[in-house]
């Protein structure tokens, strides 16, 4: 007896999960819909108005500038700015912290718009490229390679 309901339970249990005897219904399939969000683009802004120069203090004349970190002559480091105008070969630079798009005080031309001082470094002889427009160029644009600046004049070099 104990057998037979043994048996019984089994049958019961394998009908109840499926597995008694033939069935013509198709197996169920559930497929998991997964949203993927639209991949964001990244967008890189190329600056092309970043500038190294010595950041010995006022009464340095080392007179270094490159578009790459470093140390310059005199030992110290050079410190980043942008170039915020050219008058001749001679960059007017603005020692503003890093992605700052400040310009030339229009109150006073040795202030940059964020109060700090406008650093004057020759770019003659440094191997760079630079837009001079004319007298006084404010196109902003260095360059290790020659090329073209934003009004479309050719970059020059001294």
């Amino acid at each position: 007896m104990k057998k037979l309901m043994f048996v019984l339970a089994a049958v019961a249990l394998g009908v109840m999960m499926g597995c008694g005897g033939s069935s013509t219904e198709a197996p169920v399939v559930v497929e998991e819909v997964v949203e993927v969000a639209p991949a964001v683009e990244e967008v890189v802004v190329v600056r092309n108005d970043v500038i190294f120069t010595c950041g010995c203090g006022p009464d340095c004349d080392c007179g270094a500038a490159s578009l790459t970190a470093g140390t310059c002559d005199c030992g110290s480091e050079l410190v980043a700015g942008h170039l915020v105008k050219v008058e001749g070969n001679e960059a007017l630079v603005c020692a503003c912290e890093e992605g700052c798009t400040c310009e030339i005080d229009a109150e006073d031309e040795t202030k940059c718009g964020c109060g700090k001082d406008v650093k004057r470094v020759s770019l003659e002889g440094k191997g760079l490229y630079y837009c001079n427009c004319g007298g006084s160029c404010t196109c902003n644009h260095v360059s290790a390679e020659p090329g073209k600046c934003g009004c479309g004049m050719d970059l020059v070099t001294s």
